[in-house]
């Protein structure tokens, strides 16, 4: 077995966050995305999504018994406490996937990502070494948002409203990445990081 280092990387929908970890994806450095893994963990006829049902009512579903994301991200996302709710159900099946996928990519791999929006909330940065968060300029992110998810401002602006700001990231992270410059800048910066990193 390698000696691995897990590197956690975190920050709010629309910082780059994604854009940079599909780059180092692309460097060959393995990436656990959580937002894959929460897709998986709620497949149809899953404990987790019966769990959500349960608390968010039957009206989340299609007819087929899939989940309707939309329909979920709108309750969800409706209130701070929605939220929270949601996030307690999905995060232990999330960390028991995230665990299965580490003990995998150790034994050839002495470097490995996990790509996680609430890796603090959820407490997966205690599988971690180091962490980064990449954090944005509000109304950046907000564009963003609303062109990648086909969103009004308004939805935007609510999915945002129930996520840290930026002194959040900037308290709990090692290492802090500016999501808003040019992406040549933002890869000459997670270059920096990663250096230090596999120097120590």
């Amino acid at each position: 077995m390698k000696n691995h280092k897990i590197i956690g990387i975190t920050g709010t929908t629309g910082s780059g966050k994604s854009t940079l970890t599909k780059y180092l994806a692309e460097k060959n450095i393995p990436v656990i995305d959580a937002d894959v893994l929460a897709r998986e963990v709620v497949c149809k006829g899953s404990v987790c999504l019966q769990c959500i049902v349960a608390v968010f009512g039957k009206d989340i579903l299609n007819s087929d018994d899939t989940l309707n994301r939309k329909v979920l991200a709108r309750k969800a996302f409706s209130s701070k406490e929605n939220t929270q709710k949601l996030n307690n159900i999905i995060h232990p099946f999330i960390i028991m996937a995230t665990l299965q996928k580490i003990d995998i990519l150790r034994t050839t791999h002495s470097l490995i990502l996990i790509d996680a929006p609430l890796l603090f909330e959820c407490h997966m940065d205690i599988l971690c070494q180091n962490t980064i968060a990449v954090i944005c300029d509000k109304e950046i992110r907000k564009q963003r948002i609303m062109k990648r998810d086909n969103l009004s401002e308004n939805e935007a602006l609510a999915r945002m409203s129930v996520q840290h700001d930026d002194s959040f990231y900037q308290s709990h992270a090692d290492f802090i990445i500016d999501g808003g410059k040019t992406l040549e800048e933002v890869i000459t910066h997670a270059h920096r990081i990663m250096e230090k990193l596999t120097e120590r």
